[in-house]
């Protein structure tokens, strides 16, 4: 017999986030032991204390889906294969260690002040640099028998694909790839998630009813086949997607030329990665959906009369005072479309006033509930879902406000149209228990004719539990059609999100060798092109993210592959990402792969933003010595976009190797002036500061850290006088997503 427990959707944005019901789960806890290394074992300690309840599958507290869809933290050797979060050696460098260093994380502690976890402590900094520091180089190797399938060998297979199709289906025969992934070793179930995601975001914007199956053309299963007519799209829809790609390159020869004869279109292949990325959000997911302007609207084309259904009381309701994804109450509503159905919620930025549903159950309207906007799920004619954000008014909105909906898989938590919701309605639609129907008709104090027509709109619970459930079935059925399995997840990430969100990923220079299909000795010795010189170095020597190689790719990829840029009509110069999804870095390189005793390495520098930046050597034992600032430059005001070589060619000291070994040298930019890291200045006493113990000295900063400070990134008390001119520079308080500090580390050899 089943045991049955309720569980709140408490990190999921979708309409009927409220009370899910779950067949109970054998404790994940017992399945994922920690390492038997013992260095190993303290990171899985500190980690499983501090990061699991918000980024481990199984062990997720007060949420139903990983937060930052990133789901596998105790999972050492993913981690320890993953350049976005580690760098193996390079411990000051990693992410991972970067932001508990910078305060970002763990989130729930460092913004949100909750006082039920404790705060990182030095012994747990240093167990995990002790733990990224054993891993050496040793993932380096991991994919380094495969051999790479360049762009020229993926043509040929497209090109043989194509010629296997019905001679009038080729025009409209497209391609999705994921080879660059396969390059990289990406693990079998990855790439069977990767795939279904790519699949399923191909039925969530179909406007056919036929079902797009999963079809690859490769012996890696890499290379997916789509047809514009299975899902009723048009070539101006590809279009559409070509005009924002940035990809748009081609391998030079003879198949290029006949793909592009056969389909009629410039481009025919393109990278899935992206697509999940790009076409699951606005603006792309907007365009590609046809959604028009107002709420209204598209309930008319849905076939749908809300209004008339309400008056009616065709329509059906569910109200409750929290859900998963509301900050406030909610209540979602459900009416019969010629196609399915079509739902939507009335969300509020307060409970107050007409903002509580149980003292104003009836509206929307000046003498009902007022709400501040909401978000609709309507079924497509394959049975796959399509969604829509709306204002009170029922304008089109990309992203809801965080004062009423929130999704802390996102970087902004802001709930985006399409991705956010295809993350939490993996299974289509949830479970939803009405909370105001009882209240209302147990009330003594509503007039009966307000009574009368609350039971006529919420129906009992066993109503609405087989509403739901007929629609569920619905979307159920169109995945398993499609040959999807509805509960494959990665590390808890819904398919499409988990795609999505590897596209995002901090690149490194074998991740750039895997996309560019060639070796990655032949970037390495490209690294004498100064045009690509500070890509390569930072490539090299730690990551770039996403948003700043790809606009790099092209030129990098014409310069180092026989690639050529496809010139399109119409190519529209879109912003490269969202805002959400840019990332702000400090780019710190050195001059030379290793240095000699003595020499004079130069190090460059670039902030996102105007800052204070500390530049620290650590030796081998942990000893740190200060460069910047120091005795002879005090001044250490760096502004935005602006290279800053240190020393500089005019410095008025000299900075050069000694002993023989690896040398970290790490970077600290904080927009607030004050100390870095704890580390205090008195150049009466010496010229350069030394720092005995550097990891220690950080965790230190962040033990001592006042309550509320590390909201501003600063342990300095808040002025009493007019800002100076460097006071300024600090703009306002943090907010998620406007980052106050910025890190960065790289080893360089003496040798």
């Amino acid at each position: 017999m089943h045991r049955w427990k309720f569980w709140e959707c408490a990190a999921s944005v979708g309409l009927l986030a409220v009370l899910v019901l779950f067949p109970a789960q054998v404790s994940f806890a017992q399945a994922l032991g920690p390492p038997s290394d013992p260095i190993a074992r303290q990171a899985f300690e500190v980690l499983d204390k501090h990061c699991a309840r918000c980024h481990q599958e199984g062990r997720l507290i007060n949420r139903d889906r990983p937060a930052k869809n990133f789901g596998n933290i105790l999972k050492l050797d993913e981690m320890a294969a993953s350049p976005h979060y580690v760098l193996p050696g390079n411990a000051l460098g990693s992410k991972l260690f970067r932001q508990i260093a910078d305060r970002e994380m763990p989130y729930d502690v460092a913004y949100e002040g909750d006082t039920r976890y404790p705060h990182v402590t030095a012994d747990d900094l240093q167990a995990l640099e002790r733990w990224i520091v054993s891993l050496g180089t040793r993932s380096a190797a991991t994919c380094a028998n495969r051999a790479v399938v360049t762009p020229a060998a993926m043509a040929n297979l497209v090109m043989s694909d194509l010629e296997r199709q019905p001679a009038e289906r080729r025009a409209t025969t497209r391609y999705l790839t994921l080879t660059h992934l396969a390059n990289s070793c990406a693990g079998a179930n990855a790439m069977k998630v990767y795939r279904q995601g790519a699949i399923k975001l191909v039925n969530s914007l179909s406007r056919s009813a036929n079902i797009v199956k999963v079809e690859t053309i490769d012996a890696d299963a890499s290379i997916l086949r789509l047809n514009l007519a299975d899902i009723g799209w048009t070539t101006s829809d590809w279009e559409t997607v070509l005009a924002a790609y940035p990809y748009n390159m081609q391998p030079a020869g003879p198949s290029s030329v006949t793909i592009a004869a056969a389909t009629q279109t410039p481009i025919a292949i393109v990278r899935a990665d992206w697509f999940a990325y790009a076409a699951s959000q606005p603006p792309l997911y907007d365009d590609l959906m046809r959604l028009p302007n107002s709420l209204t609207e598209l309930a008319r084309e849905q076939g749908v009369n809300m209004e008339a259904n309400i008056r009616s009381f065709v329509a059906q309701r569910a109200g409750f005072q929290r859900s998963g994804v509301s900050q406030n109450n909610r209540m979602i509503e459900r009416h019969t479309a010629p196609g399915g159905y079509l739902w939507t919620s009335y969300d509020f930025a307060a409970n107050r006033g007409n903002q509580n549903l149980f003292a104003f159950p009836l509206g929307p309207g000046p003498d009902g509930f007022q709400h501040d906007g909401g978000e609709t799920i309507f079924s497509l004619p394959n049975g796959f879902q399509a969604y829509y954000l709306s204002t009170a008014t029922g304008g089109r909105l990309d992203k809801a406000p965080t004062a009423m909906v929130r999704d802390p898989s996102r970087k902004d938590f802001a709930v985006t149209n399409g991705v956010s919701c295809m993350g939490c309605h993996d299974q289509g639609l949830r479970r939803a228990r009405d909370e105001v129907r009882d209240v209302v008709l147990g009330s003594k104090t509503l007039p009966r004719d307000i009574r009368d027509k609350v039971e006529a709109l919420h129906p009992p619970q066993m109503r609405m539990d087989a509403l739901i459930a007929a629609d569920m079935k619905r979307f159920t059925e169109a995945m398993l059609a499609a040959g999807l399995d509805p509960a494959l997840k990665l590390n808890g990430v819904e398919p499409i999100n988990a795609l999505a969100k590897r596209y995002e990923h901090d690149i490194d220079l074998a991740a750039a060798a895997a996309e560019l299909g060639i070796d990655k000795a032949k970037i390495k010795s490209s690294s004498a092109d100064q045009k690509f010189y500070p890509l390569l170095r930072r490539l090299e020597q730690g990551v770039v993210p996403r948003d700043q190689f790809e606009v790099s790719y092209r030129e990098l990829a014409e310069a180092m592959t026989d690639q050529k840029i496809v010139r399109l009509a119409g190519f529209r110069a879109r912003e490269r990402l969202p805002e959400a999804s840019r990332t702000d870095e400090l780019s710190l390189t050195s001059d030379a792969d290793f240095y000699r005793p003595g020499d004079g390495p130069v190090f460059t520098i670039v902030s996102p933003r105007d800052c204070y930046l500390t530049l620290t050597n650590v030796d081998e034992k942990g000893e740190g010595t200060v460069l910047l600032p120091n005795r002879f430059q005090q001044d250490n005001l760096i502004r935005a976009g602006s290279p800053i070589r240190f020393p500089g060619s005019n410095a008025p000291f000299q900075y050069r190797t000694k002993d023989k070994g690896v040398e970290n040298i790490v970077a600290v930019c904080r927009v607030r002036s004050g100390d870095n890291d704890g580390i205090t200045h008195d150049f009466s006493r010496e010229a350069f500061t030394s720092v005995p113990n550097y990891t220690r000295a950080v965790g230190r900063a962040l033990e001592v850290v006042p309550a509320g400070a590390a909201a501003t990134g600063s342990s300095s008390p808040a002025p009493t006088s007019a800002p100076n001119a460097a006071e300024r520079l600090q703009g306002p308080p943090h907010a998620p997503g406007a980052r106050q500090s910025f890190r960065a580390a790289i080893q360089v050899t003496v040798r």
